[in-house]
């Protein structure tokens, strides 16, 4: 499959694709589900169970646990890995904060529709942003830890 500039910018830009060439990245798009979701609308509950994730292609995305807002994600994040790797319920409801474009993984896509070197590199992608993900919760624990014993 042919790439185009778009698969070009994800090959480079998107964390999840990462080390993945244009041109497989434009087999991925090419097998793969794109979701348009309207501002407001909810993507996925906390608590449900899930096995999917998600590529914000444009927009933006707010995590949220009940009324506390966690987290917004933009173009280019990915969010609902969790549940896709370990089938355990959502952590966190997430809700389009405007209206965005999605690209959704599967576990099926994993399992049927990619090549083990591409799967591979994607899954070792995904385990990095969870790390950089863990390394700055537990950053900002130390921080409020610190301020509390102050």
């Amino acid at each position: 499959m042919t790439p185009n500039p778009t698969h070009a910018m994800l090959a480079k830009r998107v964390d999840l694709f990462k080390g993945i060439s244009p041109e497989d990245v434009a087999r991925i798009f090419a097998r793969g589900l794109t979701m348009t979701m309207e501002k407001g609308n909810v993507i996925f509950y906390k608590g449900t169970t899930g096995n999917q994730m998600f590529v914000i292609l444009s927009g933006k995305v707010s995590l949220l646990d009940g009324k506390k807002h966690l987290a917004d994600l933009s173009a280019g994040d990915m969010f609902g890995e969790m549940a896709l790797i370990n089938n355990e319920p959502r952590s966190a409801t997430a809700m389009a904060a405007e209206t965005s474009q999605l690209f959704v993984l599967s576990e099926t896509f994993f399992q049927k529709l990619m090549t083990k070197r591409i799967a591979i590199r994607m899954l070792l992608n995904i385990i990095g942003t969870m790390s950089t993900r863990l390394r700055t919760m537990n950053k900002r624990l130390l921080e409020l830890t610190a301020k509390e014993g102050a």
